[in-house]
């Protein structure tokens, strides 16, 4: 597997993740600093922070080092960790449609995992959506760094054979304690590689019994979901949540809530919608099988289907964002996770592509990025320098005369010679400049966003954008 490159283990990213928990507690900059640098990371620390689970404690919290005192150090590095290394692999082109469908499976189950956590006040929320996405770790690294082994293994599944036992006679052990022995090289948590394959330990705690009946319940619900290609069929979904409703502790209605919001989730999503669909015709495993064996499965009752939840709107995601973010610059937080919350609301409200806070730099006399986010790691947004001088493109223009900028067509040819490189060289769609004022009411700082697609921004829109740059202005003036 170290041999193939890229393995997970050698990742920059989860490198530094590994890192910041061997340093522990006492500095807990290096496992912040690895979580904002992903966008889709801070988002479910921030979402999992702000669920049902801490709400007594946690309150409104909009930025990673207020995630931390809520979940705990531990808890946020073990779920950086999880998430990165499942990344890892949905960055990577693998072989076969195979590993994909495998891949989707442990994304939705990991989905599955989050909307009951979200849901529901459920203890050891955290630990559950780690021990779900890398519940089939072994699979996972198999199908992405060993195809053809995994070509062999899968061929001799469909003539009929044990995976166990195909997998032992390819790799000379199963996939199961492969998993379990990578996950502990990663010296990951022995509760986490107690979840890693279906086996329950004879003897677990009450907590542990927990974590796998949450396990198996969210990659049972993802079987589901993925061999009907996005859709859970009712008779089989009343049996598995009638199974695990009291082994779970949540009650069957939150349980079928919480697949509907998975499924919609992952069929919203255009790569997974994809695999479901080239899926439907697989069988899925039995549901009551999935439940663990030393507790006894109740006979089924049935349970209504859920509502179809509607999408959460742009401007409901921004006004969500806003409001969290109001009470972080009322409590004088961090003005770095500030400013990375900011971003993240811009991102996922409005379907952004790159956005970036620029601030003014006094001794270098330009305007230099103080927090970024983008799609592409060949971007190079970060690196953007503006010259604090006159200048006559349309940055300079809206720095000079403080007006906020919104450009729906870039193309336009009275506005194309007029945008700087790192604007114009990256695409067509939909951008905006807010600058940022200092006290005297001098140009500070600039917020930028560039969109995904070409939808125009509502007048609404604009104007919470514009809520936005002012609160991130007050909590900038507080440090001035």
């Amino acid at each position: 597997m170290n041999e193939s490159g890229g393995f997970p283990a050698l990742d920059h990213s989860v490198a530094r993740i590994v890192e910041a928990l061997e340093i522990g507690e006492e500095d807990t900059s290096p496992l912040v600093d690895a979580v904002l640098a992903d966008v889709s990371l801070t988002q479910k620390v921030l979402r999992l922070a702000n669920s049902a689970m801490y709400a007594p404690i946690g309150g409104s919290v909009s930025t990673v080092s207020h995630a931390m005192k809520v979940l705990g150090f531990e808890a946020v590095g073990h779920l950086a960790l999880g998430v990165k290394l499942i990344g890892s692999l949905g960055q990577m082109r693998p072989d076969s449609r195979s590993a994909e469908r495998e891949l989707a499976q442990s994304l939705v189950a990991g989905s599955v995992a989050g909307s009951v956590v979200a849901q529901t006040a459920v203890k050891n929320g955290e630990m559950g959506m780690v021990c779900t996405l890398l519940h089939r770790l072994g699979q996972l690294l198999t199908a992405f760094y060993l195809p053809d082994e995994w070509a062999r293994i899968q061929g001799a599944v469909e003539a009929g054979q044990d995976e166990k036992e195909a997998a032992r006679a390819v790799l000379g052990m199963s996939l199961d304690e492969l998993g379990t022995y990578i996950a502990g090289q990663w010296r990951l948590p022995a509760r986490i590689l107690a979840t890693l394959g279906d086996t329950t330990p004879p003897g677990e705690s009450e907590e542990d019994a927990w974590l796998h009946a949450l396990t198996h319940f969210s990659h049972r619900s993802a079987d589901l979901i993925t061999a009907s290609a996005g859709k859970t069929p009712a008779p089989a979904m009343d049996e598995l949540v009638a199974t695990f409703a009291p082994l779970l502790g949540v009650p069957p209605g939150d349980l079928v809530a919480a697949v509907g919001a998975a499924t919609d989730e992952a069929t919203a999503e255009p790569l997974l919608a994809g695999i479901l669909l080239e899926h439907k015709t697989a069988p899925p495993r039995s549901a009551a099988a999935a439940a663990p064996s030393r507790v006894p499965t109740p006979a089924p009752a049935p349970v209504p289907a859920p509502a179809s939840a509607p999408a959460q709107t742009k401007v409901s995601r921004l006004q969500a964002g806003i409001a969290a973010l109001r009470q972080a610059v009322a409590g004088q937080e961090d003005r770095r996770g500030i400013e990375q919350a900011a971003l993240a609301t811009l991102f996922d409200g409005l379907q952004l592509s790159r956005a970036a806070i620029l601030l003014l730099d006094a001794q270098r006399r330009a305007y230099r990025v103080s927090a970024c986010l983008r799609e592409r790691e060949s971007d190079r947004l970060a690196e953007v320098l503006i010259p604090s001088g006159t200048g006559a493109d349309l940055v300079h223009l809206a720095l000079a005369r403080k007006l906020d900028v919104y450009i729906d067509n870039p193309r336009d040819e009275k506005i194309a010679p007029r945008l700087p490189a790192w604007i114009g060289s990256h695409g067509t769609h939909p951008f905006f400049l807010l600058p940022i004022t200092d006290p005297a009411g001098d140009p500070m700082g600039l917020v930028f966003g560039q969109q995904r697609e070409d939808v125009k921004l509502t007048r609404e829109e604009l104007g919470l954008l514009a809520e936005l740059r002012d609160l991130l202005r007050r909590r900038l003036h507080a440090d001035a």
